[in-house]
C-alpha cells in the first residue's frame, strides 16, 4: 500500500467498515476547527452533510472533536431535524440560530476533464481498510482495493482540483511512473464530485541509493510537461517496476517545461532523498 490546512483533524469510518454498515443514524467523518469557526461533514443516514459553527461559544472546548458529544449538542440546534444539505449555525441577539443552505456543499468541477475508463462511485459504497491520513485511505469495493482521496471541505478542493488535471494529462500520454487513476467518488450524486480513487500499489520509500529510479521518473514527467513542485521522499515509492511518484497537489502542467525549472527541480532530489526530518510523511 501507499506510505503515503487549516489545522484540521478527521474522523474515519470504522476500521473495516463500510459507512453504510454503521447502525448510528449519524456519524461524524470530519472536522476542521478553527479558533472561532468550526466545520463538521456528517453522515445522516445515506447522505452527507455540512454544518459550519460561526461561533466557537456554542459548543463547548470539550464538546468539539468526539464524535458523541459532538452530535449530542448539534442535535439540539434548531431546525437541525429539517431536510438540509448544509446547516450555518450563529449567535444573535435571540440566542443560537441555524440557517439550512445557507452555503452550496462542495465538488469538484469534472465537465472539461476526460480521463478515458475513469468509473463513478458513490463514497458511501466504499468499505474503509486503512487510514493513511486525514484525507487519504486505502478502500475496497467488493474484491477490489484502491486509494482514496477526498477534498472533505471546500478549502481543500482547488488543490485536488489541480491534482485531476495532471491525472488527466498522465492517463492520456500513458504515463507509467505513477499509480493509475481509477475513478471520481461522489456523495449524493455523480454530479458533485469530492474525491479520487487511484491504484494501490506496494514498495518502499526510497533512499539516496534509490536516486536514478527517482530521477529517471521524474525526468519522464518533466518530459510531459509537469513540474512536481513538492519531490519529498514520501511523494515516492519503489516498486518491482521502478519508482512511482504521486501526489500531484502542487504539480503544474506547463506544455514545456523551462530548463532551468527542469533543472531546479532534479537538483533537490538527493537532498530530498537523504533528508531524515520525516517531511512529507503521513
Amino acid at each position: 500500500m501507499w506510505n503515503l490546512l487549516r489545522g484540521t483533524r478527521s474522523l474515519l469510518f470504522p476500521h473495516g467498515q463500510s459507512a453504510t454498515a454503521v447502525p448510528d443514524e449519524e456519524e461524524l467523518l470530519s472536522l476542521d476547527l478553527e479558533e472561532n469557526d468550526f466545520l463538521y461533514r456528517i453522515r445522516r443516514n445515506s447522505r452527507i452533510v455540512y454544518v459550519s459553527v460561526l461561533d466557537g461559544n456554542i459548543l463547548p472546548p470539550d464538546c468539539r472533536t468526539d464524535s458523541y458529544r459532538v452530535l449530542s449538542k448539534l442535535r439540539k440546534i434548531p431546525r437541525w431535524e429539517e431536510d438540509w444539505e448544509t446547516l450555518t449555525i450563529r449567535r444573535s441577539s435571540q440566542g443560537i440560530e441555524s440557517s439550512p443552505n445557507e452555503f452550496l456543499p462542495h465538488g469538484l468541477d469534472v465537465e472539461q476533464v476526460n480521463i478515458p475508463g475513469a468509473i463513478f462511485v458513490n463514497l458511501l459504497d466504499l468499505t474503509t481498510v486503512s487510514r493513511i491520513s486525514d484525507r487519504i485511505s486505502c478502500v475496497k469495493l467488493g474484491t477490489e482495493s484502491w486509494i482514496l482521496k477526498v477534498a472533505r471541505f471546500k478549502h481543500e478542493i482547488p488543490a485536488l482540483q489541480q491534482e485531476v488535471s495532471v491525472y488527466a494529462s498522465l492517463t492520456l500520454s500513458g504515463f507509467p511512473h505513477a499509480p493509475k487513476f481509477i475513478g471520481f467518488v461522489y456523495e449524493g450524486t455523480e454530479a458533485r464530485i469530492v474525491g479520487i480513487l487511484m491504484e494501490s500499489i506496494t514498495g518502499k520509500t526510497p533512499e539516496i541509493q534509490n536516486l536514478r529510479d527517482c530521477t529517471e521518473a521524474v525526468r519522464h514527467l518533466h518530459a510531459e510537461g509537469i513540474v512536481h513542485g513538492d519531490l519529498n521522499k514520501y511523494n515516492f515509492l519503489i516498486t518491482k517496476d521502478g519508482a512511482k511518484v504521486f501526489d500531484f497537489e502542487n504539480s503544474i502542467v506547463q506544455e514545456t517545461v523551462d530548463p532551468e525549472t527542469a533543472e531546479s527541480e532534479m537538483e533537490t532530489l538527493a537532498i530530498k532523498l537523504k533528508d531524515e526530518s520525516g517531511i512529507g510523511k503521513r
